[in-house]
């Protein structure tokens, strides 16, 4: 497996990617749902290692465990609770409007056309073609991302195949009931020596360990798995899959530290003292420590569907 060591520059730490007024609404639709179907507390082992865990956070009433063995974050949710909450309808209906594709189409160009041309070196390596490849896109309703893969240089056909060369799935991972049969369905959907591309949110990112519940954007049941690196390449080696990357080349653990850095505890220190006492250009050099160290709390993962 290829440990990816290069690093995105972002002096300014915040890529501008977020509408914090379109994210304030799109969090109180889902904030309302959350609050109106609660999640009792229910202890499990470790969705990822089957290891022990300990309580982690209880945030919007739903309870949160953390893995003692692979450090992998998850809440127990009833799939048919969550399968409502995918089919909730101002939220359907929010993602569908124009003000929130259009946002979206404008603040995210820029992330998406840097993924397109990482992936296209790693579809050139891995695949060892570069055009007509079969892709199919799980989970994304950004209409201006589906455009603009359709157009990419390796795309031959887009959600139309059986049979995928590259199944793409961005950013879906922490809203999943079922993460192995679902990748045991991304298994099957592949050809032979087929790639799985991954984009998910890691429960052993530097934000997230350090702001645990006090973190706006980790909220149920939007997020409910925060896999660690080592608790995926677990689930995915199950799964009939052989990781061939991961990477974490995430830009915002900082600045969300920061943005919230009046819900520190008072115990940590260190961070205290990164925060108050360092200047612009130590924390960028923090941040890129952490995308070189697979500590950030976002993560590229390319993995091969393995032979039976």
């Amino acid at each position: 497996m290829l440990k990816a060591y290069s690093y995105i520059e972002n002096e300014q730490l915040d890529s501008g990617i977020v509408d914090r007024q379109i994210f304030d609404k799109e969090r109180q639709i889902i904030l309302e749902f959350a609050l109106n179907n609660p999640t009792p507390k229910m202890e499990k082992n470790c969705v990822f290692c089957n290891g022990a865990t300990k309580d982690f956070a209880t945030i919007d009433n739903v309870f949160y465990q953390r893995c003692k063995a692979c450090f992998s974050i998850f809440a127990n949710v009833d799939a048919e609770l969550l399968k409502r909450y995918k089919a909730y309808e101002p939220l359907v209906d929010f993602r569908s409007s124009s003000e929130y594709q259009n946002s979206a189409a404008e603040r995210r160009k820029e992330i998406w056309n840097d993924f397109l041309f990482w992936l296209e070196y790693r579809v050139a390596r891995h695949l060892r073609k570069t055009s007509a490849l079969d892709v199919i896109d799980v989970g994304n309703f950004y209409n201006a991302f589906s455009e603009k893969v359709k157009k990419a240089t390796f795309c031959g056909s887009y959600n139309t195949a059986k049979a995928a060369d590259i199944v793409l799935f961005l950013d879906h991972f922490r809203c999943l009931a079922d993460p192995m049969d679902t990748l045991v369905d991304f298994w099957h959907k592949l050809k032979d020596d087929g790639i799985l591309v991954m984009g998910v949110r890691v429960g052993s990112g530097f934000d997230i360990i350090t702001l645990k519940d006090r973190l706006y954007s980790i909220y149920p049941y939007e997020t409910l798995l925060l896999p660690s690196t080592e608790g995926l390449s677990i689930m995915l080696n199950s799964s009939g899959f052989d990781v061939l990357e991961i990477s974490t080349p995430g830009t915002l653990d900082v600045e969300f530290v920061l943005q919230n850095k009046e819900f520190l505890d008072e115990s940590d220190l260190f961070v205290h003292y990164l925060l108050n006492k360092t200047d612009q250009s130590i924390l960028a050099e923090f941040q890129r420590f952490l995308q070189k160290s697979g500590m950030s709390s976002h993560a590229r993962i390319i993995a091969r569907k393995r032979a039976l």
